[in-house]
């Protein structure tokens, strides 16, 4: 491994530190949950202060947020978190506004990559455990969703696409996420039949509507969306997937009313063929959307994300353009095919970005490595930062290949952050060693975030080893 990387640090030591974004968001009416993440030698209590708007209630044991406020409006409070070691307090303003959820990129598991349509009820509550004994949730990731492949038929009371025999109880697969403070998704589609590898059904059904004419994957004629997310909202769904190409409005709206409309919180990811033409919809009425193929183990899809950058200026606070779940980890039952550093580089883009992270591996399998990387809390404060700012590619290298076609080398992005830094990501993804502007003065001091440590700049430049990143913070960045 050639990027420098600080150790994990196992999360039930040392003095309490939280790990929360600085804003928090819901809707007015509609039921919250929100465990607060937070590390330290255990037993942790938490405390706020001031008193919490009328209807929410703090856990000061295991620190959940509950409850349900009426009133839309912006409540600053102050999170306090104590062990025998020390104390620690942090600001988080509470935003309840219509639609509110996702201020800052969802971050949390997904199914498709560890799991493919194998998924079963037992995956999901043992990953949702793991979450918490892992500690990933305590830096957190908080969501534990469902892809493709727990589609059984029609029915029910609601006449809604219910289960297959792999998921026997899902409301009680969502009150058992719940319990522990985590929250729960899940997937479909505006088409008859869902991708997935089965006969799994989607949310239209009848005679094919005419813009869509794809015998097999069609939008049928007769809508059941509302069905769908009446039984979706009695389980306790927190999340939803919706998957289809092209993406078109219509349809993406059709759900859209239906899941504001309903009794729950919905994150709301529009997938797989947003396109650019509707950029102003998906950014302003989806948690997140994506206009790219899905990710395995590959560098060639690795390098698939760094052709999106027009889509970073269209991030806003609660919506997030979606680089698709990450490929790092046991994916499918086999040993990760990238490097550790390419690993980095997946997951330094994902946070610069910012797009949603979405863990895709089998939590059972993590290494040291992989918590290290996945825990490591000053990466994930910039993909957090309350400014939900998209990071600017202030420079780039492309070279030539035989074919006479351009392929990303060299690239440098910046982002602003709250606190009146940037930061600042440099990626080789070329196959030679590069030397790369850095655009600060000399004398400065920044600070490497992989590797937790503070540097004094020497020179205003970089060396990168091929396939690797380095992610740095500053003050006075030079354009």
């Amino acid at each position: 491994m050639i990027t420098k990387i600080a150790p994990y640090e196992p999360f039930e030591q040392g003095a309490p530190r939280l790990n929360m974004p600085g804003v928090y968001g819901a809707s007015p009416g509609k039921p919250v949950l929100f465990k607060i993440p937070a590390v330290g030698k255990t037993p942790l209590r938490f405390s706020c202060t001031p008193k919490l708007p009328d209807g929410l209630t703090l856990d000061t044991d295991i620190g959940i947020l509950s409850g349900i406020v009426e009133i839309a409006g912006e409540y600053p409070i102050k999170i306090i978190v104590e062990n025998a070691l020390g104390r620690t307090e942090k600001p988080l303003l509470l935003r309840i506004c219509k639609d509110g959820v996702c201020r800052t990129p969802l971050l949390g598991w997904t199914s498709w990559n560890a799991f493919r349509n194998r998924i079963t009820q037992n995956d999901i509550a043992q990953t949702a455990k793991l979450l918490d004994e892992t500690g990933l949730s305590a830096y957190g990731y908080q969501y534990v969703n469902i892809d493709s492949g727990w589609q059984g038929e029609y029915g029910g009371k609601h006449n809604a696409i219910q289960p297959n025999a792999k998921f026997p109880g899902m409301k009680a697969l969502a009150d058992e996420v719940h319990a522990s403070g985590l929250k729960l998704g899940i997937y479909s589609t505006p088409m008859q039949r869902a991708w997935g590898g089965g006969e799994y059904p989607g949310c239209t059904r009848g005679k094919l509507d005419k813009t869509n004419m794809d015998a097999y994957y069609g939008i049928g004629c007769d809508h059941f969306e509302k069905n769908n997310v009446e039984q979706w909202a009695e389980w306790g769904i927190d999340y939803l997937k919706y998957d289809w190409t092209p993406c078109d409005i219509k349809n993406a709206d059709l759900m859209k009313q239906c899941l504001l409309n309903s009794a729950r919180d919905f994150a709301y990811c529009i997938t797989v063929k947003a396109g650019i033409e509707d950029a102003s919809y998906w950014s302003e009425n989806c948690s997140s959307w994506r206009d790219n193929t899905d990710t395995d183990d590959r560098w060639e899809s690795i390098i698939a994300r760094f052709s999106n950058d027009f889509w970073a200026e269209h991030c806003n606070p609660g919506h997030f353009y979606d680089l698709d779940m990450l490929d790092t980890g046991v994916i499918d039952g086999h040993k990760n095919r990238l490097t550790p550093d390419e690993q980095l580089i997946s997951f330094s883009i994902r946070a610069i970005f910012p797009s949603p992270i979405q863990l895709s591996c089998d939590l059972s399998k993590l290494t040291e490595f992989d918590l290290a990387m996945l825990c490591n809390d000053e990466i994930l404060a910039i993909n957090q930062d309350i400014l939900g700012l998209g990071a600017v590619c202030i420079f780039e290298q492309r070279t030539r290949t035989m074919d006479r076609s351009e392929k990303e080398n060299l690239k440098i992005y910046i982002k602003p952050l709250s606190d009146g830094t940037s930061a600042i990501g440099f990626f080789n993804l070329g196959e030679t060693e590069a030397i790369m502007p850095l655009p600060v003065e000399k004398g400065a001091v920044i600070r490497d975030l992989w590797a937790k440590e503070d540097i004094i700049v020497r020179e205003p430049t970089l060396i990168l080893q091929p396939h690797t990143c380095r992610m740095l913070k500053a003050v006075n960045i030079i354009r």
